[in-house]
């Protein structure tokens, strides 16, 4: 996430890049597949909001499983600080997530292939606290009211490219979209750098100015 910290920082914005739970620095033994960090990034909206003041302006970006986060987040009850979000390359719902990794990464058939990923799901249950069919990106954007940018790699097949016209026409809030064109996951920024900075200042200008 350096480099886009990077970004935003060339942008004039104050940057906050905390590791999600289980991952760097951060504490916890499981991912939560951004159905539990959105808990997390919500009480870091309030620990912003308490550092800087209720003037901030707050814009969410994630990537790949925090681009899931975001979508995630947005359909939370949030304080009005929050403006605006931006996610890149995040999957629709974890359960579709999972089963396309499993047909198309792994050449799983049908069978056995739905009896894992249930398996899996009740595992979760247990370890986390819900089943993957809950953690849906865009049941949350259902509930989103805030200006989206959507970024993805139109060579994706890590999280297919397919994935972001779901959550895109999962709001009816105002929105954007950008595909890269040659892009595979997470690769957005790396190949074409100009045309992203681009994308994002010009969103952000429209609606955190």
């Amino acid at each position: 996430m350096a480099g886009f910290a990077k970004m935003f920082y060339d942008f004039g914005y104050n940057v906050l890049v905390p590791d999600a739970r289980a991952q760097g620095r951060s504490e916890g033994k499981y991912i939560g597949y951004g159905w539990a960090e959105k808990d997390d990034i919500l009480r870091w909206i309030y620990q912003v909001i308490d550092q800087t003041g209720t003037n901030a302006k707050i814009v969410i970006m994630g990537q790949s499983m925090g681009g899931a986060t975001a979508m995630m987040v947005s359909g939370m009850l949030l304080p009005p600080q929050v403006k605006a979000f931006i996610e890149d390359c995040g999957y629709s719902t974890v359960k579709g997530e999972i089963n396309y990794q499993a047909q198309n990464l792994f050449h799983m058939k049908a069978f056995p292939r739905f009896p894992i990923v249930d398996l899996v799901s009740g595992i979760n249950r247990v370890k986390n606290g819900f089943y993957l069919k809950d953690a849906s990106a865009v049941a949350q954007l259902n509930k989103n009211t805030r200006p989206f940018l959507f970024i993805h790699g139109g060579k994706d097949h890590f999280v297919p490219t397919k994935m972001v016209w779901q959550n895109y026409a999962a709001t009816a809030a105002q929105k954007q979209i950008w595909l890269a064109p040659l892009a595979g996951h997470a690769l957005s920024y790396p190949m074409y750098p100009k045309q992203y900075r681009q994308q994002v200042e010009r969103f952000l200008q429209k609606y955190m100015g």
